[in-house]
């Protein structure tokens, strides 16, 4: 499996199909039994997790993880990493320029956010370390259907930027996938059981049935 810059490719599958358990190994949070894992032409598959993070993977976690303690510019600034190529990239004033919710509560401490102002500060603050490849594990669990638009319109917004990554997502509401992906990767039990376009799964309802369990025809 290959993920592009500037694209989106969803990895989809019933539950305990291997969805998070893949993020995690590319994250190197858990260890690999068999195959490599390469960023930009280099293997990565014996480097500890702070090292691939400094080479430019970046992971929105399943349970949003919000410091306490820090406001949510702080949040932004204590992740920030310039980009590989030396240019500032992501920094503080641009994603703000991207989160307007964000700008507009920058001296809020994270505890005091709601679940979807939370979930788009922790999404920013992994741009923030200007990553290649940005996982993004559940990003809309729980989220109210309006905040669920949001987090998908911000995908694609980020899509068109010339320094755009990677973005390979794990996601349960298939529509929400399906619409913000350009491919769809479809796991069972482990093994990649369809690949290709987005907008071809979403075409054809019988396959999703068949191999996610869920329609959305």
């Amino acid at each position: 499996m290959s993920v592009s810059a500037g694209s989106v490719t969803a990895l989809l599958g019933r539950n305990g199909m291997g969805k998070t358990t893949t993020i995690r190994a590319i994250m190197g949070l858990l260890p690999q039994t068999s195959g490599a894992i390469r960023l930009a032409g280099q293997d990565i598959t014996h480097l500890p997790s702070h090292r691939r993070a400094r080479l430019g993977i970046g992971l929105v976690p399943e349970a949003r993880q919000a410091f306490r303690s820090l406001t949510v510019k702080e949040h932004l600034e204590m992740a920030y990493r310039p980009a590989a190529n030396g240019s500032p990239g992501w920094n503080t004033a641009r994603l703000m320029d991207l989160f307007p919710v964000l700008r507009r509560r920058s001296g809020a401490m994270g505890n005091k956010l709601s679940g979807g102002e939370q979930q788009l500060l922790v999404i920013a603050r992994a741009l923030s370390t200007n990553p290649q490849l940005l996982l993004l594990d559940e990003p809309t669990e729980g989220l109210a259907p309006a905040v669920v638009q949001e987090v998908g319109d911000l995908v694609r917004r980020l899509l068109v930027e010339e320094d755009a990554p990677a973005v390979l997502l794990v996601e349960q509401n298939l529509r929400f996938a399906l619409q913000v992906a350009d491919r769809a990767v479809v796991l069972v039990k482990g093994d990649v059981a369809f690949d290709g376009t987005a907008a071809a799964l979403a075409e054809d309802v019988e396959r999703q049935q068949q191999l996610i369990g869920l329609g959305v025809g």
